[in-house]
């Protein structure tokens, strides 16, 4: 299998005409796949739980609107819009919000349960390797 990119491969996109992928029942984000980097603009409505998960990725998480309860490393942290959150690889993190929030997440290298979810949605195609 090649590397793999997105298939609509441009310079430019609309982030409102990316495609929806569902992260859990009530979450859910458009992506865009980089060549070694995956960004991910996640919206979580009120009462939303982000299972507590780990990945080999680095995560940076920017809240742009509302807050969340984040729990990272057995700590639980009160972020809302302006603030950055940085996720070392393979520490544990997840949270609650009561009031809704809209982020950008920002992987690297692109987390491969992800780019797995763009895959099945034929999102992405293996470009061949050269």
């Amino acid at each position: 299998m090649g590397k793999p990119r997105m298939k609509d491969k441009r310079y430019v996109y609309r982030i409102s005409e990316l495609p929806i992928t569902w992260l859990t029942e009530s979450s859910r984000t458009r992506f865009i796949l980089g060549e070694n980097i995956l960004i991910s603009f996640i919206e979580n409505p009120p009462g939303t739980e982000f299972p507590l998960h780990k990945h080999e990725a680095e995560q940076i998480l920017i809240i742009l609107e509302g807050s969340e309860e984040h729990i990272i490393d057995g700590q639980t942290y009160h972020v809302e819009a302006g603030d950055v959150v940085v996720h070392p690889p393979n520490v544990e993190h997840g949270g609650y919000t009561k009031t809704g929030f809209k982020g950008i997440d920002i992987f690297c290298p692109p987390r491969d349960s992800h780019v797995e979810l763009m895959r099945k949605q034929g999102l992405i195609v293996e470009e061949e390797e050269k």
